[in-house]
């Protein structure tokens, strides 16, 4: 039977194997990727953090951008970013809510 360690080294293994699977499990307000489909004309989709965290505040543009590439960096070494967007996720009258941030990302 497999040591603890070694099966949690499998594990991580097989989910990084999985592009899209990499953050599947991160909490809202979280970092996730996902592949893009075909012909989209980038190859990741990246909802960077919406919350402060040490040196990283997510309504700066440059922030957003670095968070995203170093989350992509280990599927994609070489990129760029090909664009962005803001998700209001604020219910008028009912729930106020931070914005999503994704990032579009290109490998090269």
């Amino acid at each position: 039977m497999p040591s603890r360690t070694a099966s949690l080294l499998i594990a991580a293994a097989a989910t990084l194997a999985l592009p899209g699977a990499a953050f599947a499990d991160t909490p809202h307000g979280g970092s996730t990727i996902a592949a893009a489909g075909a012909g989209a004309g980038y190859d990741y989709v990246i909802h960077v953090q919406n919350t402060y965290d040490y040196k990283y505040n997510p309504h700066v543009r440059a922030d957003r951008i670095l968070l995203a590439k170093q989350i992509v960096r280990p599927f994609c070494p070489r990129n760029q970013i090909v664009g962005e967007d803001k998700v209001k996720t604020e219910i008028f009258g009912i729930m106020t809510g931070k914005p999503d941030y994704i990032v579009y990302v290109k490998c090269m």
